[in-house]
């Protein structure tokens, strides 16, 4: 039996060592076998969600989130703090508390806004842009919720959305001339265009697509929180942030899933759990399971085997 009192590090052979050899040559090794791997089983990188592929593949769901920013109905319209004063997506006093400190006006910054840029390369945008703000904003209120639910019967001619026949006023016109500027990719610019020298700042082109066409996109690609899709990869046949199972697993509780406040709830869930673990050796009850479930002896099962066993009595002398 070794007796812990002698230093063990004496029992070896000192010998030189180049550690900056070692360091180099383990770097070059893993980065040979990142690079070989990486090629091997590349993961499947798919190209960003555009507003330009939206309003290409899908023209008359661009317009349906367009018209749910002109109309005030949309997902970031009623969202609430930190880009306005609604209520839709409010999870938390502490968001109240923070408020709007990135304050963003669909109807305006998304729409209005975007298409004045267009209206100098098409006429008639400016055209429909003068009749709709030359009307009371009730007018325009009525002109957009009935070219919005037209929008459910929509179909697509030749690349422009057909509507059945109504009193729309220029909201037809306004949407088309939206549409030819998603589809141009020149819309991202103009939902993100800034006074400053650089463009960082790509918020408002994100904002816009929030709801239907990134829900979409994850569904289809399983992604979808009911999908678990927080430990997937895209589409992969192997699992992705496995040590997120657990704030997957909160995720799914019924009550937290159909909870508007759902990720303050999660977030809540997670830290308590959090706290439990970190202060375990101190909790009365807790600090005891290891103990009585016993899972350090299977671990240790070899200790365990030769030290368990009773100790030979020693032999009686002559």
């Amino acid at each position: 039996m070794p007796d812990p009192k002698i230093d063990f590090t004496h029992r070896y052979k000192y010998v030189p060592s180049d550690f900056i050899k070692h360091l180099a040559t383990t770097t070059l090794v893993i980065a040979v076998l990142a690079v070989a791997l990486s090629a091997a089983f590349r993961e499947p990188v798919r190209p960003a969600l555009k507003i330009s592929t939206v309003a290409t593949q899908n023209p008359v769901l661009f317009e349906k989130v367009a018209m749910g920013d002109l109309n005030g109905t949309g997902q970031i319209a009623t969202y609430g703090p930190p880009y306005n004063g609604g209520t839709g997506s409010v999870q938390s006093p502490m968001q109240r508390i923070v408020g709007v400190i990135h304050p963003v006006n669909p109807k305006v910054d998304f729409i209005l806004k975007p298409l004045r840029m267009a209206a100098s390369l098409n006429p008639s945008v400016g055209a429909a842009l003068r009749v709709w703000d030359a009307a009371p904003a009730a007018r325009q209120q009525v002109w957009a919720s009935r070219y919005q639910a037209a929008l459910a019967h929509a179909r697509t001619v030749n690349g422009r959305v057909v509507v059945p026949h109504g009193a729309y006023g220029p909201v037809p016109m306004m949407m088309q001339g939206l549409l030819e500027l998603g589809r141009s990719g020149l819309m991202t610019g103009a939902l993100d265009r800034s006074p400053a020298d650089y463009q960082f700042d790509n918020m408002n082109a994100l904002l816009f697509l929030q709801g239907a066409p990134l829900h979409n996109a994850a569904s289809r690609l399983e992604l979808l929180g009911n999908q678990w899709g927080i430990i997937h990869e895209e589409n992969a046949p192997y699992p992705g942030p496995w040590w997120m199972t657990i704030v997957t697993a909160i995720y799914q509780i019924p009550f937290i899933s159909h909870a508007s406040s759902g990720d303050a709830m999660a977030l809540a869930i997670g830290m308590l759990l959090f706290l439990i673990l970190m202060f375990a050796p101190w909790i009365p009850g807790i600090n005891r399971l290891p103990h009585h479930l016993g899972v350090y002896r299977l671990i240790w099962k070899d200790y365990y085997r030769d030290h368990d066993q009773p100790k030979p009595s020693a032999e009686a002398s002559p």
